[in-house]
């Protein structure tokens, strides 16, 4: 026990035993890598003091070692590239040769079917098929009734072959049973004349039937030329109809001009009434202007001549006072003394008084004038405002007439554009209506005709395929009589029978 082992009991101490192996335990511990070299390794036992094995370790030889210490071999863009389209070469490649080879084995599949040969159960299902089909046609084709007159016209000829025969033995084997053979032959020809009266019948009732059937088709193709009739009838009808609707979309349309004509009239007529009122309203106007004016001018005339009395006063008072003023002086002259002086002092302060007096009397004259002024500058100026508020209420009142008559006759002719409008959309979708009505009346009996046509051909051509395969039957009932030995007057008959669809 060493010290280290001594002090940490919990360490793992291990030895490894690869250090005191021998060659030949180290060979058999070798084992191959992808490079087809060997690596050594020893099983290395890590153990501690509880006995806990430890992982393996690996020795490596020094060539795996010079290897891995070598530099790795990075691959550039270009390599790659020709590295995946390489490995997409070969994968085309691999699906190539498969779809060929699957194309190979489905073509040898086909060929294997083509050339196989059926087997017997197939074979026996497809006669039993073959013969249940032509054994169907032949039960339908026995069904019909030209088919059962030749069948009748067989056995017939059948049972008379059979009789003469039977006759002929009876007359070899037995004479003496000559009447009863005669007898019997006279009752047979009876039940064969029989039979042809029955047959006879049956024909007659048959051409009967086709009478009819042909006085049917006489009243059905009657029917359809008086049904033609009939909507040739409806047609002119529908014209005349259409023409009277033309007609009477034309009256209402002229009824409505009428109409509107009227309407316009009326409208005028109030524009003109309005107009009339409004010039006389402006002739009232005019005239009050006029009285105003002439009210003015004599307000004017009477003071201008005030004013000239006024001046004339003043003229006549200058005068007086230049009169009495040289009368003064005369009498200053002459008096010498201080009582001429006073007298001159108060003539002279009667003289200021006077004066002022009149200066006074202008003062007031002229403000009498200017207020009169004032106030003749102020009416005219009100009266100014007054005409063109009144003149600009005449404007206001005359402009909303005029657009009140314009708006309702806008109005109206909205109304009447709208009213044209809808008149001529409705004419037009009437028209188109009744065109669309007339062709597919038209298209409708076109139809009809072609179908009717096309019926007619489809049952000419199946009566002629009925024909033709009655002919074949009977021509095949021929040459079974002819197999079966029945002579050829016993064949008249059938020879001689007319098919008819």
């Amino acid at each position: 026990m060493n010290r280290s082992g001594t002090r940490g009991g919990s360490k793992a101490s291990y030895v490894d035993e690869s250090l005191f192996a021998s060659n030949q335990n180290a060979a058999k511990s070798t084992s191959p890598n992808q490079g087809g070299e060997k690596t050594e390794r020893s099983n290395s036992i890590r153990t501690n003091r509880r006995g806990v094995i430890a992982p393996d370790v690996v020795t490596l030889k020094k060539a795996d070692l010079d290897r891995m210490l070598q530099p790795p071999q990075v691959m550039s863009a270009e390599d790659v590239a020709n590295a995946n389209k390489e490995l997409l070469a070969r994968r085309e490649q691999a699906q190539a040769v498969s779809k060929a080879r699957k194309e190979r084995m489905l073509r040898l599949e086909e060929e294997a079917k083509k050339t196989a040969v059926p087997t017997e159960t197939a074979l026996l299902k497809t006669q039993a098929d073959g013969a249940t089909m032509s054994r169907a046609q032949y039960l339908l084709q026995e069904e019909k009734d030209d088919v059962k007159r030749m069948n009748q016209m067989m056995l017939y000829s059948k049972c008379v072959t059979i009789r003469d025969a039977q006759i002929e033995e009876k007359r070899q084997m037995m004479q003496e049973n000559e009447e009863e053979n005669r007898k019997q032959d006279l009752m047979m020809e009876i039940e064969r004349i029989k039979a042809l009266e029955q047959y006879e019948a049956r024909e007659h009732q048959r051409q009967e039937e086709r009478v009819r059937g042909a006085k049917v088709l006489e009243e059905q193709i009657g029917m359809r030329d008086r049904e033609r009739v009939r909507q040739e009838e409806l047609r002119d009808q529908e014209r005349i109809l259409m023409l009277k609707e033309i007609e009477r979309l034309k009256e209402a349309e002229l009824q409505a001009q009428i109409e509107k004509k009227i309407q316009a009239k009326e409208v005028m007529d109030q524009v003109a009434a309005a107009n009339a009122e409004q010039l006389k309203r402006k002739e009232i106007m005019k005239i009050r202007e006029k009285e105003e004016d002439l009210k003015i001018a004599s307000y004017i005339r009477a003071k201008e001549l005030r004013e000239q009395e006024i001046i004339l006063e003043k003229e006549r008072v200058a005068k007086e006072k230049e009169a009495e003023t040289a009368r003064l002086r005369a009498l200053q002259e002459r008096a010498a003394d201080k009582q001429s002086e006073l007298d001159e002092l108060r003539a002279r302060r009667y003289q200021e008084a006077k004066e002022r007096e009149w200066r006074a009397k202008e003062k007031a004259q002229a403000e009498r004038t200017v207020a009169m002024q004032r106030e003749l500058a102020e009416a005219r100026a009100a009266q100014k405002n007054a005409t063109l508020s009144q003149r600009a209420d005449m404007a206001k009142v005359e402009h909303e007439d005029f657009m009140r008559v314009l708006a309702v006759n806008r109005s109206k002719e909205h109304e009447e554009m709208m009213l044209t409008a809808t008149q001529i959309s409705m004419n037009k979708k009437y028209k188109e209506e009744l065109l669309a009505q007339i062709q597919a009346n038209e298209e409708q009996r076109r139809k009809a005709r072609q179908e009717y046509l096309e019926e007619g051909a489809r049952l000419r051509h199946a009566q002629a395929m009925e024909l033709q395969r009655l002919a074949e039957i009977k021509s095949k009932k021929l040459q079974d009589l002819e197999t079966s030995g029945v002579p050829a007057k016993y064949q008249t008959e059938l020879e001689r029978m007319k098919i008819r669809a």
